[in-house]
């Protein structure tokens, strides 16, 4: 009787066209995503120009109601910052990141104002002018809408192409 020997071959590898496979779909998901994410960091250096304003919006209100005397932000051309009582000069300032501007626009106002030391005050009573601030980086922009009695953003509306 004649026994057959049957040989199994041992896999040694990936073969060039699965590596070509593989790469090749990594570059298109890589490819996709770029354009997801370029658009997710404009939109968040455009949020974070508007959180660095709500933080100082709430800080002149929280000092207003503590010392009894109005704070106000102070809207420059290049930033804004914090004026508190008794002083001349704005502290905590805030300069915007190059290649961004801003407007605001006060209540009741029919158009945006471009920011030339105009102050936003904040009473002791915690209470402020509702303004509308919109920033814009080259064709993308953020507006929000902030609370006369909270200081918070009321509204929101951005375009992020």
């Amino acid at each position: 009787m004649t026994t057959v020997r049957q040989f199994r071959r041992q896999p040694r590898g990936y073969t060039l066209i699965e590596i070509a496979l593989v790469l090749a779909i990594m570059v298109m998901i890589i490819g996709a995503a770029i354009p997801l994410s370029s658009g997710f960091m404009r939109e968040q250096r455009l949020r974070d120009v508007v959180r660095e304003l709500l933080v100082l919006a709430k800080t002149a209100r929280g000092e207003a109601m503590t010392t009894g005397r109005p704070t106000g932000v102070v809207f420059g051309k290049k930033g804004f910052g914090l004026l508190r009582p008794g002083e001349e000069e704005a502290s905590e300032t805030y300069l915007l990141p190059k290649g961004m501007a801003y407007d605001i626009r006060p209540f009741a106002s029919e158009k945006a104002l471009k920011p030339d030391g105009q102050t936003w005050i904040f009473q002791p009573t915690g209470l402020c002018e509702p303004i509308t601030f919109r920033v814009e980086e080259n064709d993308a922009w953020m507006e929000v809408a902030f609370d006369p009695l909270t200081a918070n953003i009321g509204e929101e509306a951005y375009e992020i192409p």
